[in-house]
């Protein structure tokens, strides 16, 4: 009798398979929603999720005038075969200027047919009130007839209340430049911003963030990186080319290297 009843359960069910299959696979129909990567998925190098971008360039050398960050932006739909707009709005509360601080370089804010990513690329740049300001700048993904922002943000601290958004991302440019962890008096004198960035170019540093790390106040590295930089003060004073700091007076590395 079980038998029986298995069999015609089966050819219930085979009849049902097949039925389906006729009719073909239901497509996705629920909301597609729209939300900024990082928020969601992080990076392999760092496994963080982000809702924001923290861009300084007072660790970067005297010659560089901007720089381009990259925001990957998701659907969670499917992708279709033609071009869907979305909407990204700046935040009210951002103080970075348009075509002053920062500039959008995408031609289209789309997602491309057949994808499910864009890119938004953000050019910040580089302005001398960064010296002493910070800036702002927060992008807003907003529903349209295309996508929504049904996905909005996730509580990651209970105890703040802090809360990961994932339609709203925050950037901060300042050029802020403070006396690196490195840096100690007795081998490289008094900091200034001037010293600094004339020992990257004497020096050939490519990446002044490393006078920032505090392995670096190893006595070994900082005595040469004063004595080098000493010489070089001495030979230019010698010629009668005496380098001035930012305060007018004689620029000279720390008492150890003198």
């Amino acid at each position: 009798m079980k038998r029986y009843i298995y069999a015609i359960f089966s050819l219930f069910l085979f009849g049902s398979i097949f039925s389906s299959c006729k009719k073909g696979l239901k497509d996705f129909d629920g909301t597609t929603g729209i939300y900024f990567l990082r928020a969601v998925e992080p990076l392999k190098k760092d496994g963080a999720l982000l809702d924001s971008t923290v861009v300084s360039f007072g660790y970067t050398t005297a010659t560089t005038t901007d720089s381009t960050i990259l925001i990957p932006v998701r659907i969670s739909g499917a992708p279709l075969n033609t071009e869907r707009s979305y909407q990204l709005s700046i935040d009210t509360s951002s103080t970075a200027v348009r075509n002053q601080h920062y500039q959008i370089l995408n031609t289209k804010i789309s997602i491309p047919a057949n994808q499910v990513t864009d890119t938004l690329k953000v050019k910040l740049i580089r302005t001398t009130d960064m010296q002493t300001n910070s800036f702002k700048l927060i992008l807003n993904l907003k529903s349209n007839e295309h996508f929504k922002t049904t996905m909005q943000d996730q509580v990651i601290d209970l105890a703040t209340g802090r809360k990961l958004s994932f339609i709203s991302h925050r950037i901060q440019v300042t050029d802020l430049l403070i006396k690196p962890k490195a840096w100690l008096d007795t081998y490289l004198g008094t900091f200034s911003r001037k010293k600094l960035y004339l020992m990257a170019e004497v020096m050939s540093i490519k990446n002044l963030s490393v006078l920032d790390d505090r392995k670096l106040t190893n006595p070994g590295h900082l005595i040469y990186y004063g004595s080098f930089m000493q010489r070089y003060l001495n030979e230019l004073e010698a010629k009668g080319e005496t380098i001035y700091d930012e305060d007018k007076s004689k620029m000279k590395m720390g008492p150890a290297v003198q």
